[in-house]
């Protein structure tokens, strides 16, 4: 079937240039499509879990794919583009779209330039001397259309040292033309991998590196000893961040001692404080420290929380303790006033005991509760204040039959999140007015609100809190502009908006600086990378080159 219309079965699909000397082959990878133009669109445009699939324009103008996968655009043969999903179907070429184990694959191995063939349902990808010339050329042009105005004061790079870089890849580019010409085969791989290095410094060096900005970056800390913690200290201030938003209070414990009577640490750091030492080592490199916490989330069947407070567990119209849909996690329920009062104990212990720069609440929400017979929460206590309030059992509540009642219900629980927001707002402005108060968010006001009752303009209105970091974990770089500037039209002038990034996700260095100067371009107030831990090296070495090139100070 798709012979026809792209390529004759097992040969290659295109000229690349005017050369017909034959490319040089580097490296080759394979797969196998699990679909072509899938007929059963059960799921976003029929990709399934883990699934390689090919659209063809048979299947229409876009892929109809949601946002949990990624997609490479192919066209004579090439890959064009790579990154984000529900993309447009070319005319003349065909998309490749991958889920899960699939979209690791094509992150891994797929750029601009890769050559593709098709046998059956067999995908090659190779790599010769041409896709480095071609991805090279890719590089440079898209660099070029960028705003360079900053290589005027920037003391790390000029629009000479630019110009320079653009040359030395066309003279590298023009080695291996003729080295392929003469079949010198080791000239040929490194001119060619010399021609792209230039080309990729190019487009590093062509970002702006911003002046004033917030660079954050959560982290899971693993270290076992002061000495530990300070080189990573020091590897982070050294790849250009100024903030660390340390995981302070996850799963039911606290990394620091005597937190609460309630809330033992973590057994992997008894001995010491490693909020103390953070405080310490952050500021000793000029960097702020926001303690991350987790709030209603209080860990998963182990949870010392979840066994010592039973009696606080959020639980489901199923009749079930954890979520079904979070599978496997319990949460507290946010409308308990003992809930409440336990964290804003532990808040102003915290708050008042170490020298941190705010305080992040992270979970602060109920648990996914759409479709809602896995909805939260239906204890005894939310279901009798609700009757009470409207004469109605929210457990026997049908919203088709009672739409206006089922709408009250929903706001009946955004307005608990939304109070003790409220309360956790006016404890930090009494015991450290200096600190301020943050939260991480979903970007989707709307599914945040309907799906998890986490009214987050809600809080910025009413100003509970000082910072919104939205959680914008995406391949697609448009995805991520279009989060950072809906977020940045919320919000008054007076509370700051940083978007997080997905690192974490496995996307290729350039694709992360692709994000961040889409989160730039928005007007965001800055950046906070998931996680520390998942940082590659390569991904570090392009942001030291790119965006954090510079110092930063945090407006």
């Amino acid at each position: 079937m798709l012979a026809g219309l792209f390529f004759l079965s097992g040969c290659q699909l295109f000229q690349r240039d005017a050369d017909t000397s034959p490319p040089l082959m580097i490296a080759s990878f394979q797969r196998t499509l699990s679909q072509i133009d899938p007929p059963d669109t059960e799921f976003p445009g029929g990709r399934g879990t883990d699934e390689l699939v090919l659209y063809t324009p048979k299947f229409g103008q876009k892929t109809g794919t949601n946002e949990w996968g990624s997609e490479a655009l192919i066209q004579d043969g090439i890959v064009q583009k790579l990154g984000g999903n529900n993309s447009p179907i070319p005319p003349d070429g065909f998309v490749l779209s991958g889920h899960g184990k699939s979209e690791r694959w094509i992150l891994d191995n797929l750029f601009p330039g890769v050559e593709i063939t098709l046998t059956g349902k067999q995908v090659q990808g190779s790599i010769t001397d041409r896709t480095r010339l071609f991805y090279a050329d890719h590089l440079i042009r898209e660099a070029s259309e960028f705003d360079t105005s900053h290589s005027v004061w920037d003391p790390k790079v000029s629009p000479k040292d630019l110009e320079s870089l653009k040359k030395e890849s066309g003279k590298w580019e023009k080695r291996t033309r003729k080295a392929r010409i003469k079949g010198e085969t080791q000239e040929i791989l490194t001119s060619s991998q010399k021609c792209l290095d230039a080309a990729y410094d190019f487009y590093c060096k062509s970002q702006r590196s911003q002046q004033f900005e917030l660079r954050a970056c959560w982290y899971r800390l693993t270290e076992k000893t002061p000495e530990e913690l300070e080189k990573t200290i020091r590897r982070l201030k050294e790849a250009g961040f100024n903030c660390l938003c340390p995981e302070t209070i996850y799963w039911g414990y606290a990394i620091y001692p005597d937190a609460h009577p309630l809330l033992k640490q973590n057994p992997a750091f008894l001995g010491w404080d490693p909020l103390k030492e953070l405080c310490r080592l952050c500021h000793q490199y000029n960097m702020k420290v926001i303690p991350w916490v987790e709030v209603f989330f209080i860990g998963f069947q182990d949870s010392p929380l979840k066994v010592e407070k039973s009696e606080w567990l959020a639980f489901s119209r199923s009749g079930q303790y954890p979520s079904a849909l979070e599978q496997g996690y319990y949460y507290f329920c946010p409308s308990r006033k003992d809930v409440r009062e336990f964290w804003l104990q532990v808040y102003e212990h915290l708050l008042k005991t170490y020298e941190v720069d705010g305080l992040q609440l992270d979970y602060i929400r109920y648990p996914r509760s759409v479709p809602m017979e896995h909805g939260y929460c239906y204890c005894s206590v939310c279901r009798e204040r609700f009757f009470g309030q409207n004469g109605v059992d929210p457990a026997f509540l049908n919203p088709e039959t009672s739409p206006d009642m089922a709408d009250k219900w929903n706001a009946y629980r955004r307005d608990q999140v939304s109070e003790f927001v409220r309360q956790t707002s006016i404890l930090v402005n009494e015991v450290r007015p200096d600190a301020r108060l943050s939260v991480d968010v979903f970007p989707d006001l709307k599914e945040a609100r309907e799906t998890k009752f986490q009214d987050w303009s809600e809080w910025v209105e009413k100003g509970y809190v000082d910072e919104v970091f939205i959680m914008s974990y995406s391949t697609d770089r448009e995805q991520v502009r279009r989060d950072a500037r809906s977020l940045i039209q919320i919000l008054p002038q007076n509370v700051k908006g940083y978007v997080g990034l997905g690192p974490f996700l496995g996307f290729p260095p350039r694709l992360l600086l692709d994000e961040v100067r889409a989160v730039h371009e928005s007007g965001a107030h800055g950046i906070c990378l998931f996680d520390f831990e998942h940082l590659t090296e390569g991904q570090i070495s392009a942001l030291k080159k790119g965006p954090f090139r510079l110092p930063a100070y945090i407006p």
